[in-house]
């Protein structure tokens, strides 16, 4: 092929393709801008969504009322448990319930470690630091333990209202 021909077919070409004016390229940029802009405010809105989530959890306390002894009960703070959490404790107090009495080694080795395990839950829901994981092993009974874990899972599971809040409502 000659050079003439290929100049020629490149003009051809070139005619055929229409490059964007000036004014496309603008419109084009000032689209970009606003996608990116509205890209970035929907990311920060959905931050701000999850940065609320999150303390909305921190902030859900529950006052826990569990029986330490026949006669007395006590009143403890305690964060509101996460899914995860809740699962993890009733599988342990339903462990603990069913396993009473073992009869071989390997119930006996699991039920052990559901036990140690349940200071352990109790100790991380309260507000209170100082009922830590050696208070919850040393210092009750495990069945002031096992009350605190239940009353925990009916108080996370109750309405956000007291007792006197529902009954004002009865009325």
């Amino acid at each position: 092929m000659s050079d003439e021909k290929i100049e020629q077919e490149n003009k051809q070409e070139d005619k055929k393709v229409q490059y964007p004016s000036p004014e496309d390229w603008e419109r084009f940029r000032e689209k970009l801008k606003k996608s990116e802009m509205q890209k970035s405010v929907e990311f920060l809105q959905q931050l701000a969504t999850r940065e609320k989530l999150e303390r909305d959890y921190k902030e859900d306390i529950i006052r826990v009322t569990f029986e330490t002894s026949p006669e007395t009960k006590r009143t403890v703070l305690a964060r509101r448990p996460t899914h995860k959490e809740m699962i993890k404790i009733i599988e342990m107090v339903v462990a603990a319930s069913s396993m009473e009495t073992p009869t071989d080694k390997e119930g006996l080795k699991k039920l052990a470690e559901v036990y140690k395990e349940l200071p352990k839950m109790a100790a991380m829901l309260c507000i209170d630091k100082k009922l830590d994981e050696k208070f919850w092993s040393e210092k009750v009974s495990l069945n002031a333990l096992q009350n605190f874990l239940n009353e925990v899972i009916a108080a996370a599971q109750a309405p956000g209202l007291t007792k006197e809040e529902l009954e004002s409502f009865r009325r």
